[in-house]
Parts: C-alpha cells; sequence; structure tokens
C-alpha cells in the first residue's frame, strides 16, 4: 500500500520503489533505538507513521535487511543496526537531503509572473558573465570548435529567416560546458528552462528580432574565448546580455502599460 508518506518519498526520485522506502524507515527507526528492535515494536513504529503492514511482512523486509548484511539478529531480542546497515542509511538521508534541497530550489526558481523574468535574467547574466571566463581559461579546443559551429548554424539561421532560439541557446550552453563548473551549468540550464517557460507565453518576443545582432556578438565572445582572452570574454558577454535584460524590460514595460 502507497501512503501520500510514500508517494512523496518516491517522488524525490532517491528510491527506486516502495520497499526500498520500507527498509529506509525500518532501518531509521533501528538507528535511533537504544537497543535491539522485534518486528512487533517495528510494526507499531510504522503504523504510527502510516504504513501498515502485518508483523509477517515486517518480518520479510527484516530478513531482506539481514541479506544485504545491514542487520543483525539477536534472537529473540530483535535486530539491531550493523555499520554497513548504518553507513548505507546515511547515504540515503543524504540523498534525500540533496533531493529536498534540489526541490526547494526549482519551487523558487519558478516564474510566476512577467516581472519575474526580470530578476530572473540578472540572475543568469552574473552566471553567464562568469562561466565564459572560466570558458576562456579552461574549455579544450575541441570544446572551442564545437562553440564555433554553433556560430556558422546561427548564420545560417539569421540568412534563412528561420527561427534562431535552438542555435543560440546552444551556444550559451556550450560555453556552460567549457567552463567545467558543473553547478553553474546546473543552476544556468535551471534558469533556461524556466525563462522559456514564461517566453512561450508572449506571442511576440522582442528578443526575437534582434537576431542579427546577437549572432554578431556570440562571434565576438568566441573570437575573445579562442584567444584565451578571460576579461574581454566576461566584459563581452557582460554587454551581450545587458542588451537582452533591456529588451525583456522593454517589452514587460510595454505589456504592463497596455
Amino acid at each position: 500500500m502507497i501512503t501520500d508518506g510514500k508517494k512523496g518519498l518516491l517522488q524525490t526520485g532517491v528510491f527506486k520503489n516502495e520497499s526500498e522506502i520500507v527498509l529506509f524507515l525500518l532501518t531509521r527507526e533501528m538507528s535511533q533505538a537504544k537497543g535491539p528492535m522485534g518486528s512487533g515494536i517495528l510494526k507499531e513504529k510504522m503504523d504510527q507513521i502510516g504504513i501498515e503492514y502485518g508483523t509477517a511482512t515486517i518480518g520479510r523486509y527484516l530478513r531482506s535487511l539481514d541479506l544485504k548484511g545491514y542487520t543483525l539478529s539477536k534472537g529473540n531480542q530483535g535486530r539491531v543496526l550493523t555499520e554497513e546497515g548504518r553507513a548505507w542509511l546515511a547515504k540515503m538521508e543524504d540523498n534525500l537531503a540533496r533531493a529536498r534541497v534540489r526541490e526547494e530550489s526549482t519551487s523558487a526558481l519558478k516564474v510566476n509572473k512577467y516581472s519575474d523574468l526580470i530578476d530572473l535574467m540578472r540572475a543568469r547574466k552574473a552566471i553567464e558573465v562568469e562561466t565564459v571566463r572560466l570558458a576562456a581559461e579552461n574549455a579544450s579546443e575541441h570544446e572551442i570548435a564545437e562553440l564555433r559551429k554553433t556560430i556558422t548554424i546561427y548564420y545560417r539561421y539569421i540568412a534563412q529567416k528561420k527561427d534562431f532560439v535552438d542555435p543560440a541557446l546552444d551556444f550559451h550552453s556550450i560555453i556552460a560546458d567549457m567552463s567545467h563548473n558543473r553547478f553553474m551549468k546546473a543552476m544556468l540550464e535551471m534558469l533556461v528552462f524556466e525563462e522559456k517557460q514564461i517566453e512561450n507565453t508572449i506571442e511576440q518576443l522582442e528578443t526575437r528580432e534582434r537576431g542579427g545582432t546577437y549572432v554578431v556578438e556570440h562571434d565576438d565572445i568566441t573570437r575573445a574565448i579562442e584567444e584565451r582572452n578571460s576579461d574581454l570574454a566576461a566584459e563581452l558577454m557582460a554587454r551581450h546580455m545587458d542588451g537582452i535584460l533591456s529588451a525583456v524590460e522593454y517589452q514587460i514595460h510595454q505589456m504592463e502599460e497596455e
């Protein structure tokens, strides 16, 4: 039986299935005990948190823990956690804490109104400027060549009057990869995702009219990276993001006045 509590734990992505959640909860209860715990006491503990299994079912889960080496039977007294069991529990609790922080961060990043987009773009600028600085310092020649390809594709899209959003975003994503800082890349990906969600609700974006300008700016930034000029790359990226931010601010102010 999957209760609301177990559904919440499943949704974190930490646990593979319902059974693993029960094993986690049982080991957590045993970790808090001063001595061995039997299946009867553990059944009561599970009942208290809304997981109602029979004593026999709890016994089967405990035997599974024995086989994994996470628990040790003390005869009629019950079971205790082994060092291996405590290590597994600590790992799962750490993974769960990380998942909850990630969930809270994702929720905080959700764009609920158009004015939020301005704050999002300011945060994105700060990350973009630092990732391009690191990219100029850390990127391999192969990575730089891949970045140059996005410029070629971008120019072609502009010439053919095609929607240039994909090559434009690819450019920023590759730079994030080139920074070799996975945390900045992860944060940038979340910001870009939320940005696209709100932009999809705007029928005609001001930034979509400036592709010819943006591709030249991308070209200049790429050249600075190729020259390993991190200060220039950061300066050019700041100007580029300021231009995008100005366009977004202008459009949102226009929409608010209508």
